[in-house]
């Protein structure tokens, strides 16, 4: 990368934002579920770290508008789901 670029904050947050959300878009063509989980992992790792999920969720919601919201489950509620559905 060139150095000597000098950008504002909320400039080079909406280019980055911009960016993201065009490659977004062509990993959704090229594997969809892949792209999908890992966006949803993002926005529950955001918000667990109290980041904010304003950005991460405008991504995943344009890269996938009609997809239901993710839910995350805790190790022992994902635990008892797997569980469930195995037996």
């Amino acid at each position: 990368m060139s150095d000597g670029y000098i950008i504002e904050p909320d400039k080079a947050i909406l280019q980055l934002t911009n960016a993201v959300m065009a490659l977004s878009r062509v990993l959704a063509q090229l594997a969809p579920e892949l792209t999908q989980g890992n966006l949803a992992i993002a926005v529950e790792g955001s918000r667990a770290k109290g980041h904010g999920v304003e950005l991460v969720e405008e991504i995943y919601k344009s890269t996938f508008p009609n997809a239901k919201p993710s839910v995350a489950l805790s190790e022992a509620d994902f635990a008892k789901k797997h569980q469930e559905i195995n037996s």
